[in-house]
């Protein structure tokens, strides 16, 4: 796995063994069960990135003609491209200042035109108006987050920010200057609040288009998120899909308080949205037998927004990242291996 995501991942953590995993019958469970699996079939576009000059990117959405690129790893974090390979510019080099960006996660297009991403290195949203793009001044706006605590994951809809960190509650709002913190951690084992920030610290978080409700899929196990924006700072759970928990050790030691087994299922890769559902690429790979190709996913489990499970697409391609056209009804999935490449998925 690449540098940034490695960086979220162990965060006080460490791999060892551990007590058994506890798991939701695979019959049960739609991470495994095959009652609802149908094959996604790709069509002929098929873009081939690396002959575009693009190197393994973490994240790749297309636009109309352009391409939008994240790269974890790269001298600029966020570049655009036309689809003929013309870069277009870079927009976010690597680094501390004020118009630079360190450890991006991933991101999202919203329907407006708004391209956003969290920076947990520099502590703040980044956001790109799209529908400037080409005009005098396009570049990146920034939203600052509280630095007295850590947030590792955010996302932001109007003024609206939800985000995960090392906080003694699941999440926290930040609205109209205030935040504030809601919900229980799921429950593990003995493990006390500051023990579970840690353990549940690596996820994605996705607001649905009209900033009602939003998702939050933990990378290190089954657990899925949903909960409800309500006005007047409240978030509210409609369900936590605890499909199975990480298989980890939690110890009352400043050192390594929590250590993840290497035989550990890796979880939810990605995630998209739209207005009737959630896309979650999801790994189902162990370190121990994957090594760094544990965060490629080859099936991409699908929920309503109230958190049933509506159907499973299996992919012919392992995928580190997708994203959703909401024009073309498709998902474009990203896969770096053995090249950079990006593939359309046509839904039904």
């Amino acid at each position: 796995m690449k540098k940034a995501l490695f960086i979220l991942l162990t965060v006080a953590l460490a791999y060892s063994c551990s007590d058994e995993v506890r798991t939701v019958p695979k019959e049960q469970n739609p991470l495994f069960s095959m009652s609802r699996a149908v094959s996604l079939d790709r069509l002929d576009t098929k873009i081939n990135l690396q002959k575009l000059g693009i190197i393994n990117p973490t994240k790749v959405i297309k636009k109309d003609s352009i391409l939008i690129v994240l790269d974890r790893e790269g001298l600029n974090k966020i570049s655009i491209y036309k689809q003929d390979g013309t870069l277009l510019g870079n927009y976010l080099p690597t680094g501390l200042g004020g118009n630079q960006g360190l450890y991006i996660l991933t991101m999202h297009l919203d329907e407006k035109g708004i391209l956003s991403a969290y920076d947990f290195g520099n502590n703040r949203m980044v956001e790109f108006d799209m529908n400037q793009l080409g005009q005098a001044g396009f570049g990146p706006t920034f939203t600052p987050v509280p630095t007295d605590k850590k947030h590792l994951c955010a996302a932001k809809w109007g003024s609206t920010i939800v985000a995960t960190g090392m906080f003694d509650q699941r999440y926290a709002l930040l609205e109209n200057g205030q935040e504030n913190f809601f919900l229980p951690y799921p429950n593990y084992r003995n493990a006390d609040n500051s023990q579970k920030s840690i353990l549940f610290a690596s996820n994605i978080i996705k607001i649905k288009p009209d900033g009602t409700k939003f998702v939050c899929a933990n990378m290190q196990s089954g657990i899925i998120d949903l909960c409800s924006l309500i006005p007047c700072n409240t978030i509210t759970r409609i369900t936590e899909q605890n499909l199975y928990s990480p298989k980890a050790t939690v110890k009352s030691t400043r050192r390594k308080p929590v250590a993840y087994s290497t035989d550990n299922l890796f979880g939810f890769v990605d995630i998209e949205v739209s207005d009737e559902y959630i896309f979650a690429l999801y790994s189902g790979r162990s370190y121990n037998k994957y090594k760094e190709k544990i965060g490629y996913g080859e099936r991409i489990v699908v929920f309503d927004w109230e958190g049933n499970h509506v159907h499973t697409y299996l992919l012919g391609n392992p995928f580190t990242s997708i994203s959703f056209c909401k024009e073309e009804n498709a998902i474009y999935g990203l896969t770096n291996h053995p090249n950079s490449v990006l593939i359309k998925y046509a839904l039904d």
